[in-house]
């Protein structure tokens, strides 16, 4: 169970969003596709990523005008991972930094995925055979979100 790497539970098609887009265009996007982040691009290379509390927090709170750019909000730098590390000491970087979410980046240091605190859940709860009600519940919301189709 230790030896299980991140790229065995990331989501490897990940919405992204350019850096010089607008606030208003990620949080639309955000609303149609059902989530609570994009990670954002500068070319083909992660440099931020934006979610739903940097938009309330940082947006909404302070009435900022809706052409504000994303790279003016997103959180960077990313802190992001490779898809061969364990997924435990993922884990651990989460926890260390209090985020939820890790972009998951290969050698070249382009987009791979992104993993979650729920991906993580997830996968220990089928580790623990389901014996954790708490990481239950988690799994199986996590199990409903990726049956909910894109629009």
């Amino acid at each position: 169970m230790s030896e299980s790497t991140v790229k065995e539970i990331m989501t490897a098609f990940v919405q992204t969003i350019p850096a010089n887009s607008s606030v208003l265009e990620a949080s639309q996007m955000m609303t149609k596709f059902g989530i609570g982040s994009l990670v954002v691009t500068r070319g083909e290379l992660p440099v931020g990523i934006i979610t739903e509390r940097d938009i309330v927090a940082k947006f909404v709170s302070q009435d900022l005008n809706s052409s504000l750019l994303v790279e003016k909000i997103m959180s960077n730098p990313i802190i992001s991972v490779e898809p061969e590390m364990v997924i435990v000491e993922a884990a651990t970087l989460m926890s260390a930094y209090n985020i939820r979410r890790l972009v998951v980046v290969g050698k070249d240091g382009k987009l791979a995925g992104i993993v979650t605190a729920t991906d993580i859940a997830s996968w220990l709860a089928r580790n623990e055979d389901y014996k954790n009600n708490a990481l239950n519940a988690i799994a199986r919301l996590h199990n409903v979100q990726q049956c909910i189709p894109y629009q």
